[in-house]
């Protein structure tokens, strides 16, 4: 029987007789180089032949069974054999070793064997697929265990016997808050069950001495190497620095990573840092104490009354109602009461004839209603029940009324946000004009214009300042060492500042790609005569309809 071992034979073909009637006209031999299967047919008697299941047992018999058989070879064989008047011969197969393939990814981080099982031939042998992996320059991540199998089944499919390791880049530098700050506010119930939106939580305070935060300076990384043993370079990562000038901090004496408060106040998170503004409380803004600017955030138990302005860098509270007033605050604008004016927050109306009341601020808006008003907030607008005849723009998004509850109305104005407008009912039965806007970002436009100023400006600088030290370095009895130093020292500036500002680009730019998903969302009704726009799409409502969602889908407003 024949294993699969190499077969060595005589330049002489060994000839095998078979005994059986049917088979007695038929030989087996390989050929001189022992790699071909011929066979041999003479006619015994006339319109015998040999039948398919005869000739394959005779194969296998023989010892022939593993080689690689042409099937219409041994077809034409047993046709032949029937009508054949002289003899004939055939070569119906051949004995093949393994054969075996390295491909290495593109990547160079992994590299795959595909190997044939052996016809009767030499089987494959680790020192084969070693051999392969030497000419493919393969000498790192080898997975012996991972051929071994390959070997003990004979044959494979692709399957990764060298594996690289992939470089683990560096982790960025980052500025971690060591208080919370309580940003992410929610409304409060009162006893009868009512949502408060304006009471969100308190204003935090901090301490002399207090942490702040805490800078993580960035890793380096682990270079990789891939399986042709090539240093796969790990990228490090950015670093980043508290601000310069940060009000109310400092660095901590016996830390530089640790910022902490230098005085008594509120902290407010700002760009690299965090600033502890004190906090100004009174209990009423009127006649007593006239306008009122403070740098730091502002308490107020009270009303804000008509024709008065309250400007804080930080938040601004109140505890009862804004009449005709204006507030702007660098932080949020907290109302629990409503903020009201006495005319129409239209475009169209003159300046003069317009007694609104107007809210602009850094963070979010929210107030327990809003009618005739303005309100501009760089985050979020939050209204307990109704927005009524007003201008609302927001970079975030704008909810009127607890998400959820079907409660809460626009009607009439101008209401628009960056990602979603939310509310129970958008317009009114009596077919008041009402716009809702989602889908672009005037505030992260401007920035991003601005910024690309700056960019421009500060790399003409950093050329004038090569420019400069070019001409020093041909000319070093034309300077002081103290210049040359000044010089290098504004080109170092340059460098980190123009670094920076580049960041700064890349996380606007990506902001403003989350514009794409905006929608607007009406929980209960929207009546005749609104108009939704998406994206500088617009699309009428004219026919009450209930709630649903209007978002952009293949650049067209839909319904669902």
């Amino acid at each position: 029987m024949y294993d699969g071992t190499e077969i060595k034979l005589e330049v002489k073909p060994k000839e095998i007789e078979l005994n059986t009637a049917q088979t007695s006209g038929l030989t087996l031999a390989l050929s001189e180089d022992g790699r071909k299967l011929r066979a041999s047919w003479v006619p015994v008697q006339p319109g015998q032949g040999i039948e398919r299941a005869v000739l394959d047992a005779a194969i296998r018999d023989q010892g022939f069974g593993r080689a690689f058989l042409f099937e219409t070879a041994l077809q034409q064989l047993v046709s032949r054999s029937a009508t054949a008047g002289e003899p004939f011969t055939l070569e119906i197969g051949e004995l093949r070793d393994a054969e075996l393939k390295i491909e290495v990814a593109a990547d160079r981080l992994s590299a795959s064997l595909t190997a044939t099982r052996p016809y009767g031939g030499k089987p494959l042998s680790r020192e084969q697929v070693m051999q392969a992996l030497a000419e493919k320059q393969i000498r790192f991540g080898i997975l012996h265990e991972a051929i071994g199998r390959i070997l003990a089944d004979g044959e494979a499919d692709r399957v990764v016997i060298a594996r690289g390791r992939k470089p683990e880049h560096g982790v960025d530098g980052k500025l971690r808050p060591l208080i919370d700050l309580s940003k992410e506010r929610r409304p409060r119930f009162d006893a009868r069950g009512v949502a408060d939106y304006r009471d969100l939580g308190g204003i935090v305070n901090v301490h002399a001495g207090e942490r702040l935060m805490q800078r993580i300076p960035p890793t380096a990384g682990e270079p990789g190497m891939d399986v042709l043993g090539q240093t796969l370079p790990a990228k490090p990562g950015k670093d980043c620095q508290f601000a310069a000038q940060l009000t109310g901090a400092q660095l901590d004496p016996q830390d530089p990573n640790i910022l902490v408060a230098a005085i008594t106040g509120q902290p407010v998170l700002v760009a690299n840092g965090m600033m502890v503004e004190p906090t100004l409380s009174l209990k009423t803004v009127d006649l007593t104490t006239g306008n009122i600017r403070f740098e730091g955030s502002i308490s107020i138990s009270g009303d804000v009354q008509p024709s008065l302005s309250v400007y804080a860098t930080g938040d601004i509270h109140v505890g009862g109602t804004v009449e005709a007033a204006s507030l702007e605050a660098g932080g949020d604008v907290v109302v629990k009461g409503g903020i009201i004016g006495h005319g129409e927050a239209h475009e169209h109306v003159r300046e003069e004839h317009k007694a609104t009341a107007v809210v602009r601020c850094g963070g979010s808006c929210s107030a327990l209603f809003v009618e005739n008003a303005r309100i501009e907030a760089r985050d979020s607008i939050l209204i307990g029940r109704l927005a009524r005849q007003s201008e609302l723009t927001a970079s975030n998004q704008i909810v009127v009324g607890q998400p959820g509850s079907g409660q809460g109305s626009i009607i009439g104005g101008y209401t628009r946000a960056t990602l979603l407008v939310q509310a129970g009912v958008i317009g009114s039965p009596a077919g008041v004009k009402t716009r809702v806007a989602v889908g672009s970002n005037p505030y992260l436009s401007e920035k991003l214009n601005t910024l690309n100023k700056t960019i421009a400006q500060k790399a003409k600088e950093l050329d004038d300042i090569a420019k400069i030290l070019s001409y020093l370095a041909q000319n070093p009895t034309r300077s002081t060492p103290q210049v040359r130093a000044k010089a290098e020292n504004s080109r170092a500036r340059l460098n980190q500042e123009l670094a920076q500002c580049q960041r700064e680009k890349e996380d606007l730019e990506q902001e403003m790609s989350l514009a794409q998903d905006a929608k607007v969302v009406i929980e209960k009704t929207v009546f005749g005569n609104v108009q939704i726009e998406i994206a500088g799409k617009i699309k009428p409502v004219d026919l009450e309809r209930a709630g649903g969602t209007y978002l952009l889908k293949e650049g067209e407003i839909e319904f669902i």
